[in-house]
């Protein structure tokens, strides 16, 4: 079993994606800020992060992701962003070392069962 955290503002979101992540076995924690889950990452060590960006800020999700990476760059790092619906067209992110620290970005709103098969993706053939 891995333990996945769950970072979003919106509760009602993150108790969706908890039941679908957890239909794969997996143990979930959540926070509602990116607070929050530093504080929670102090005393838990998770295998994965599913992070929304803009929560107390507009970018905290980014700021946290960056934070992970230089701690633990083997952590898988998920962002979720409904910035795609302001972007235009032409401008996409895609997850970079320098610029989005993320090994992927999702966009809002995600079906919970599309999430919890991307998330169980990244840990398959992890040691556990």
């Amino acid at each position: 079993m891995k333990t996945i955290l769950l970072v979003d503002d919106d509760v009602d979101l993150i108790e969706v994606y908890r039941l679908a992540i957890g239909q794969y076995g997996h143990q979930v924690q959540s926070a509602n800020s990116a607070e929050e889950a530093r504080q929670l990452l102090k005393t838990v060590t998770v295998d994965a992060v599913v992070l929304d960006v803009m929560m107390e800020r507009m970018d905290s999700g980014f700021e946290l992701a960056q934070e992970l990476r230089q701690k633990r760059p083997e952590l898988p790092v998920i962002l979720l962003t409904g910035m795609h619906k302001v972007l235009p067209q032409s401008l996409r992110f895609e997850p970079s070392e320098g610029f989005l620290p993320a090994t992927k970005l999702l966009n809002k709103p995600i079906d919970p069962a599309v999430l919890a098969q991307e998330v169980d993706a990244l840990l398959v053939g992890r040691a556990g």
